[in-house]
């Protein structure tokens, strides 16, 4: 056989192999991550505030990375009341609070979320069995309790949180007035027996107006 037919293998280095150093890739946190971490950032605030027993008039502090950041007591309360909406509320009235058709009331725009805050308290203490009319349609289903679940502070978070989002525009409350809801019954009472219940105990009527009915008609 000649020279030139002839082929020699590369050699391996193995000192040269064992000289990878690994590395890795630089990546951004993705958006919703920080999203989680600044919520929870707003609840710790909210819930050190809320516990703190003191006299706090504007803002409240937290340490993030080392630095000080303000954060107002009412937006900590919201941000809370966001997170246990999406973990207690969002599967049945959805996270836009419009419900589901013909079977669970939506939230926005619902004389029982913005009217008088003895309704949106009261329901989530002792759930609702009964029909309630929202908005142009009657709902007859059953909403479970959270009294025994959820305490005073997130029960105020919550019904905060419902009664100024998706275009919402009432007071939100504090975990006194929950209190003072909370022992106007036994905890074991049962659920609410929709509207016509829920109109003796605050005043917003059961029945539709007519101008209300008529458009859920069309």
């Amino acid at each position: 056989m000649s020279a030139s037919n002839h082929h020699e293998e590369p050699q391996r280095d193995p000192l040269r192999e064992s000289r990878f150093e690994p590395y890795e890739v630089n990546r951004p946190i993705p958006v919703f991550v920080l999203a989680v971490a600044f919520a929870l950032v707003a609840w710790g605030a909210w819930t050190l505030w809320s516990n703190s027993g003191d006299d706090v008039a504007g803002e409240a502090a937290v340490a993030v990375s080392g630095e000080q950041v303000a954060v107002d007591p009412d937006t900590a309360l919201l941000s809370a009341g966001a997170a246990l909406f999406e973990a207690n509320c969002a599967t049945c009235h959805q996270m836009n609070g419009s419900g589901v058709r013909d079977a669970i009331p939506p939230l926005v725009d619902s004389r029982y979320v913005t009217g008088p805050a003895e309704a949106p308290v009261q329901i989530l203490l002792h759930g609702i069995d009964g029909p309630i009319a929202v908005r142009g349609k009657t709902y007859n289903g059953r909403m479970a309790t959270f009294g025994d679940t959820l305490g005073d502070q997130e029960i105020a978070a919550v019904v905060s949180y419902i009664r100024s989002a998706w275009g919402n525009n009432a007071d939100p409350v504090d975990a006194a007035f929950v209190a003072t809801q909370r022992a106007r019954f036994a905890a074991d009472r049962g659920p609410l027996a929709g509207g016509a219940e829920l109109e003796s105990l605050t005043g917003i009527p059961a029945r539709l107006p007519a101008t209300a009915a008529m458009e859920a008609s069309r």
